[in-house]
């Protein structure tokens, strides 16, 4: 993949938030995405690119670095360093270093500062009632910035939300574009959001002169999508979890209306849990309803959660090339490195897919992943790694707790916990694990008001 020309390509890099790899490519779904499926024949795709978590601060470090999260200062997600620029190489300071104009068109959220802070020129968009969404303007600001002819060489870093779900009740809801909102673009709203993505991506393409730029796609993590039966979404809402009224009490009894709370939360999650059980459903698609109700569900590191797409398109890309092997997103800043010809020493988890897509054998390594919040406040957060057969996370603090194991190749929907079963894997895992968390950094390191920040914007947003 060598460049005999002199010119740097531009490069626009696409961050669709919460996209899960099997609706990006492949038969089972139901979205339209012409403009998708046009660039997986025209560029190269990774089918099993996987995430280093289910949230993005942790996994846009990753990104970004090229490093595991944790040795950027996130193996918790409210452990988060802001000093990231100064202290580690990014995508970014490399690429200013080699005379790149950087570009960043982001959500204004507070805990991401400490990412896009990098940007030279930062398009801030605020989050507010629903996920700002491409049709809301968004698409076309993109476009008229593309058009102005920017100074070239550019990196362009967009991050989209159209396809962020409403996983908390706090969240901001998922909003359809009204034309994209019927089953002819998907059974689940989910889907349907793909297909207005994939509507504006290809009007945003449009735009782009692919003889001088370098495509880039891919996400931050994935998403739960409630079940859908025979065209019918099956939603315990009328009778699920509610939140009390935001009424005004006097500071005393502000202890028995959180009892209260309480009470009622929890008997409402147990009354969700047992009519879940009665449905002639399998554990899959249990799963998918009980994390509207239950966070535990939403904790443990599925593939729904963890796989995401991968594209290269564009400048000295290769076209129509499919790849099955396992790769992770920290590889994205080595391969751009190697695409690019940079003369950068310096030191990553991720490897350059170069090889691979010139068709040499690479040996698979395992991938570490991470839960983004605890699973339950007893046994705290959960870690593990994947490779393409097995997945494998357990507590953080305790390898005996919350174990879970997968055959993914038996079971891709990871529906039967066989850590009872696999104990000599689970220890050849674990003496993975073990070398990965001792090179954590200290929690100590980082301030208690950066912290109280950030945790403070993760509850505005519903995260916690």
């Amino acid at each position: 993949m060598t460049d005999n020309k002199k010119t740097k390509p531009n490069i626009l890099f696409l961050l669709i938030d919460s996209l899960r790899a099997d609706k990006f490519y492949g038969k089972n779904r139901t979205c339209v995405t012409p403009n998708l499926d046009e660039m997986v024949k025209n560029g190269i795709y990774f089918t099993q690119a996987i995430s280093p978590s289910d949230a993005t601060v942790l996994s846009l470090r990753s990104v970004f670095t090229g490093l595991l999260p944790y040795k950027t200062g996130t193996i918790k997600n409210k452990r988060i360093n802001s000093n990231m620029e100064t202290k580690i190489p990014t995508i970014t300071s490399i690429l200013k270093k080699s005379g790149y104009q950087i570009i960043g068109k982001v959500p204004s959220i507070t805990f991401l500062d400490s990412i896009y802070s990098v940007f030279e020129n930062n398009e801030k968009f605020s989050v507010d009632k629903h996920w700002p969404r491409l049709e809301d303007g968004i698409g076309l600001e993109i476009i008229k910035k593309i058009k102005t002819n920017m100074q070239e060489p550019w990196f362009y870093y967009i991050h989209i939300l159209d396809v962020h779900s409403k996983i908390r009740p706090k969240m901001p809801p998922l909003v359809i574009p009204e034309k994209y909102d019927n089953e002819q673009f998907g059974r689940s709203k989910y889907e349907r959001a793909v297909s207005s993505t994939d509507y504006w991506l290809g009007e945003i393409l449009k735009n782009i002169d692919l003889e001088k730029t370098i495509v880039i796609i891919t996400s931050d993590h994935g998403s739960f999508i409630p079940y859908y039966q025979n065209g019918t979404k099956i939603s315990l809402e009328e009778t699920g979890i509610t939140s009390l009224p935001n009424i005004k009490t006097p500071k005393f009894l502000n202890p028995l209306k959180r009892k209260a709370y309480s009470m009622i939360k929890n008997n409402e999650e147990k009354s969700a849990h047992d009519k879940i059980e009665k449905l002639s459903l399998t554990e899959y698609e249990k799963r998918n309803l009980l994390c509207i109700y239950d966070e535990k569900p939403f904790r443990v590191l599925y593939d729904d959660l963890v796989r995401v797409p991968l594209l290269f398109m564009g400048k000295n890309i290769p076209q129509g090339k499919i790849f099955d092997q396992q790769v992770s997103t920290r590889d994205i800043l080595p391969t751009l490195i190697d695409i690019l010809q940079l003369e950068e020493n310096i030191s990553t988890d991720g490897h350059s897919l170069c090889p691979i897509i010139e068709g040499n054998d690479i040996k698979e390594e395992p991938i570490f992943i991470q839960s983004s919040f605890p699973m339950e406040k007893e046994s705290g957060y959960l870690v593990g790694i994947r490779t393409s057969k097995y997945k494998y996370n357990r507590s953080i603090d305790n390898p005996k707790q919350n174990v879970f194991l997968y055959d993914l190749q038996k079971d891709p929907k990871e529906e039967k916990n066989i850590g009872d079963e696999q104990t000599k894997l689970i220890d050849e895992y674990e003496n993975f694990l073990k070398n990965c968390l001792s090179q954590t950094q200290n929690e100590e390191e980082f301030e208690k008001s950066e912290i109280k920040i950030i945790e403070n914007e993760l509850k505005r947003l519903g995260y916690i």
